[in-house]
């Protein structure tokens, strides 16, 4: 049981003395370290986080948690497989589309882009992703077929506002009096949407799944099944599902399949940066133990006072435990705060920044997002904080045990 005057002589020895500042300045940049690490480690983990949650949302946002294809480019028979898939376990949605590479142009602009057909009927989440104009309207006879909504950043490529006409080029061919050629069509851009994620803002078309049939003279036929789930972590079981349900011809893939990859990137990235990062708070732990030693060296006589008046070896043990305590505590507590304030309010600061320094940190047109997202997670706020404690408490046992075995008759010789 720790007694009053060893927690006194603990916060005695931690103030700087006359002679003594040396030690107890090293004592305190040790824990104003661990501030620092602990700190830029809760940041860090933050940010990745955030980046992973938020390119998650962004490429889910407007793609399909798992999804149904032929082994073709196309097939027709859709509609059996259609309503097996609707009868899949934890689906919300099962919607079919047709996805084609395009070239569209308007005036003397031209990009390549992705054109897809979707059925406007059922596919209505895209809607509240636009940002000017208004969505598709379900095609009559004729009347809203060749009609499209296009990303802002394609858009702007094209220099395209709504209203305007763009043409759309399919690499399906015709047959002219020329021969074979690519078949061309006006559609009119009726709404633009801003999803987040540049590369759908700058390379996606949406229309009517009847529009692109007719550009690709497809007939009845389309790409694929789109499923949406109601928790799109159970994606890989949901897939797994389809595979026996459908024939063997059908080619089922999960959002983690498709993306595999990228996300185990970011996993690695996080991984690696939480390492490097966490070695900041065991360089001040070494410095910790390097000031505590010095303390216990510059503390022998006093030490050696307190065994001849009966102090035990437990007691001088406890008040340099004390002493790491009390600095592992601090330095943990004050990088702890000091993560959490910085990393909740971190996206507004540099907003403030990129302002006043007329300076963009992530750019769309190079990164995924183009801005900084900071999620906290309790759980690695929590394991960040007692991993700091706990190697801040382990690195004080050898200066203390260094202290409990001074002879009190050697150290007082020349005394």
């Amino acid at each position: 049981m720790i007694q009053r005057f060893e927690l006194l002589l603990a916060l005695r020895y931690l103030r700087s003395q006359r002679g003594e500042r040396f030690a107890s300045l090293v004592g305190w940049s040790s824990a104003v370290g661990m501030a620092i690490g602990v700190m830029t480690l809760i940041v860090v983990m933050s940010v990745m986080n955030g980046v992973a949650t938020e390119i998650r949302d962004k490429i889910l946002g407007f793609s399909s948690h798992v999804e149904i294809q032929g082994s073709g480019d196309t097939f027709a028979n859709w509609n059996d497989w259609l309503d097996i898939a609707k009868k899949l376990p934890h689906v919300e949605q099962a919607l079919p589309y047709i996805s084609t590479q395009t070239l569209a142009n308007h005036r003397h602009r031209s990009t390549g882009a992705i054109l897809k057909g979707i059925d406007i009927q059922h596919d209505i989440t895209i809607a509240a992703f636009i940002t000017k104009g208004s969505f598709l309207k379900q095609p009559i006879v004729n009347k809203h077929l060749f009609e499209a909504v296009i990303g802002k950043d394609l858009a702007h490529k094209l220099s395209v506002s709504v209203g305007d006409n763009i043409r759309l080029l399919s690499p399906s061919s015709g047959i002219s009096p020329m021969g074979a050629s690519p078949r061309m069509r006006a559609f009119k851009v009726v709404g633009i949407f801003d999803s987040g994620f540049y590369e759908y803002d700058v390379g996606l078309i949406l229309t009517s799944m009847q529009a692109v049939q007719r550009l690709s003279r497809l007939g009845n036929e389309i790409t694929g099944i789109e499923l949406h789930l109601t928790n799109r972590d159970q994606a890989t079981q949901v897939a797994n599902i389809a595979r026996t349900n459908l024939p063997p011809s059908a080619w089922v893939t999960s959002w983690q399949q498709r993306h595999k990859s990228f996300f185990q990137a970011l996993k690695m990235e996080r991984t690696a940066m939480g390492i490097i990062l966490f070695l900041i708070i065991v360089v001040a732990i070494f410095n910790m133990v390097s000031s505590l030693v010095m303390v216990v060296m510059e503390k022998r006589k006093e030490v050696a006072i307190l065994k001849t008046i009966g102090a035990s070896h437990a007691s001088i043990i406890r008040i340099f435990l004390l002493m790491g305590i009390i600095l592992s505590s601090i330095g943990t507590l004050t990088g702890l705060l000091a993560g959490v304030v910085l990393s909740l309010n971190l996206e507004a600061i540099i907003a403030w920044i990129e302002k006043v320094s007329h300076t963009t940190f992530l750019s769309g047109d190079v990164y995924y997002i183009d801005h900084v997202p900071a999620i906290l997670d309790t759980g690695s706020v929590m394991m960040v904080a007692v991993a700091s404690l706990c190697m801040g408490i382990l690195a004080t046992l050898y200066p203390a045990w260094r202290a409990a075995q001074i002879p009190p008759a050697e150290a007082l010789r020349y005394e």
